[in-house]
């Protein structure tokens, strides 16, 4: 089994199309068509059953799948190697979950990284925590970055750090004069039951804050009305400076918003105990890590703890 041929098999197994398959590869699809045949013909097997113009593997088809993937791993890999040695023309396909993470976390580490490498591109994809996982699972993707609530048991990851949720108010809100100081609470705590009645602007379920959002009215059973549903951060954080209503933001996400526009609003700590967000760097176990992508890894660690 050569190389090239696994990786065609494979992008016929991820697209179940020949012709999906044949853009991904950059080849004509009458020469994947062919080299399918051909290779089905030696093998004397077929590889895919054909049903409804989608190409599902045969038995045989999951056994050359299976070893086909490990041959792409280590040729990935020996890849990766060759070019750390070349130090040229290099890359670092990276996934950040939001915009915002990547204002706030990677926008600074930028100029310093390409003073060090100036002959490694960063190609940033901004997207949400299951495109992010997929993309790492499907080796399109060297590093993603993302808050989690669980830690994931299919990639290797490293801890970047860990910060607060914080309830965002206009500075004026009326709420705000009945913020206390609580122990173990780093900004003014609220009692989240008095905002029952408050509109609030919430990040979708599936991402990070948006979960956290629920658990929290679930926490103190309130049900307030919700007069959008976003998945951008920073939007969520300028309507509530301007008084649409409440949102939830990382702390990190909200002073970046705030320094920017004037400080026309307020953060809070809320629930019986923080609620913190863990952002980790992930990336597939056991897969090599080239070496200018750990620098910058340990780059942005690095920030983190001088933050």
């Amino acid at each position: 089994m050569e190389l090239k041929e696994a990786r065609y098999i494979l992008a016929i197994a991820r697209h179940q199309s020949i012709g999906k398959a044949a853009e991904s590869l950059y080849i004509s699809q009458p020469s994947l068509s062919k080299y399918l045949k051909n290779l089905e013909e030696r093998l004397g097997a077929p590889l895919f059953s054909r049903h409804e113009n989608r190409y599902y593997p045969t038995y045989m088809g999951e056994r050359y799948l299976h070893y086909a993937e490990q041959i792409v791993a280590c040729g990935d890999e020996w890849m990766q190697e060759y070019e750390d040695s070349l130090l040229t023309a290099l890359t670092i396909q990276l996934s950040v979950m939001s915009i915002m993470m990547g204002s706030t976390l990677i926008e600074p580490m930028l100029a310093p990284f390409h003073k060090r490498y100036p002959y490694v591109t960063l190609n940033i994809m901004e997207a949400v925590n299951f495109i992010a996982e997929n993309s790492l699972e499907t080796s399109s993707i060297d590093l993603t970055l993302y808050n989690i609530h669980e830690f994931p048991e299919t990639m290797d990851y490293q801890i970047l750090r860990s910060e607060e949720i914080v309830l965002v108010l206009h500075e004026n809100h009326p709420l705000a004069a009945k913020a206390i100081t609580r122990p173990g609470f780093r900004y003014p705590w609220l009692d989240l039951s008095l905002l029952k009645e408050e509109n609030f602007i919430l990040l979708y379920p599936d991402q990070n804050t948006g979960g956290i959002a629920l658990d929290l009215f679930k926490e103190y059973n309130i049900n307030p009305p919700v007069s959008l549903h976003t998945r951008n951060s920073s939007m969520s954080i300028h309507l509530a400076m301007d008084g649409v209503g409440a949102a939830f933001a990382p702390e990190s996400y909200f002073h970046h918003e705030n320094q920017y526009t004037g400080n026309r609003a307020l953060c809070f700590s809320v629930g019986h105990k923080p609620a913190l967000t863990t952002t980790i760097a992930a990336y597939r176990k056991n897969r090599y890590l080239p070496q200018h992508a750990r620098d910058f890894l340990e780059m942005i660690r690095e920030y983190c703890r001088e933050k």
